[in-house]
């Protein structure tokens, strides 16, 4: 078990306290903070065996399903390292994403803040999301949750932008993993909403 007893978490979020992990400098441990939430009459499986972890579980499917395909587009992805129970509960182990100060890497909502309304600095940060989102849809990446709080530009991708946290269908029937049409019409609704 990984003693995390007075480690500040570098940052924390409604469902997370993350951490420099203790042993590898590339590497951050995720532990959840949220409670599992109940939402339906009769509980879905992954909601039944894993409670608050299952976002962990699709999460892992989508980036073994990447690994294996072989898609190059895989480096959009911050690395998928495992799990390690800690002090403070599970925690998921992801590839650390840096900025150019060596400090955790800006979110794509920071820059659009830094921004300011500047015209010209908006339009750099669209084309860069039009560019993941096209990468995206050529390596057949599903991220549920796109949200601009879950991309960031990475230094250890070439200063690209990189989706940390968000990936796997989130429904009960995912279509868009079987189904190219659905798949092309999803990502087409994320491009329309996301570069607007």
């Amino acid at each position: 078990m990984i003693d995390l007893t007075g480690r500040v978490p570098l940052r924390t979020s409604q469902n997370y306290e993350i951490f420099q992990h203790p042993e590898m400098d590339g590497a951050l441990l995720k532990v959840r903070v949220d409670e599992p939430k109940r939402n339906h009459l009769i509980p879905r499986y992954a909601e039944w065996r894993y409670g608050n972890l299952r976002q962990w579980n699709r999460e892992a499917n989508e980036y073994l399903a990447a690994l294996h395909r072989g898609c190059p587009e895989i480096k959009r992805l911050a690395k998928f390292m495992g799990y390690a129970p800690t002090s403070r509960g599970p925690a998921i182990v992801v590839e650390k994403m840096t900025g150019p100060d060596g400090d955790l890497a800006p979110s794509l909502h920071a820059e659009m803040v830094a921004a300011n309304g500047d015209p010209d600095v908006l339009q750099k940060l669209r084309g860069d999301l039009l560019e993941l989102l096209d990468d995206l849809e050529r390596g057949r990446i599903i991220v549920g949750d796109m949200g601009i709080g879950n991309i960031v530009r990475a230094q250890e991708r070439g200063g690209r932008l990189v989706v940390i946290d968000g990936l796997g269908e989130r429904v009960l029937l995912p279509l868009t993993l079987f189904s190219d049409w659905a798949f092309r019409k999803s990502m087409a609704r994320r491009r329309a909403r996301m570069a607007s």
